[in-house]
């Protein structure tokens, strides 16, 4: 490719590039880096909540079975 054809491609050269910047086809690493962080702190919390949820299933059943010692002696 010599610079005569470059010359005629470069407009498109360059729509495609503001095309990929524009809509963020590429990302950089640093925002790459922010996007794992966010998906792990994510991850993270939705697992804490999954193990709270259960843990308070868990002590409802055993109040449960404290109520009923309870009330039946």
């Amino acid at each position: 490719m010599n610079i005569e054809q470059l010359g005629t491609y470069a407009p498109y050269i360059i729509v495609a590039i503001m095309f990929f910047a524009n809509y963020g086809i590429f990302v950089t690493p640093n925002k790459l880096d922010e996007k794992l962080k966010d998906y792990v702190l994510k991850e993270t919390y939705n697992v804490a909540v999954t193990e709270m949820k259960s843990d308070i299933v868990e002590m409802k059943t055993k109040l449960d079975k404290i109520y009923e010692k309870l009330m039946n002696g």
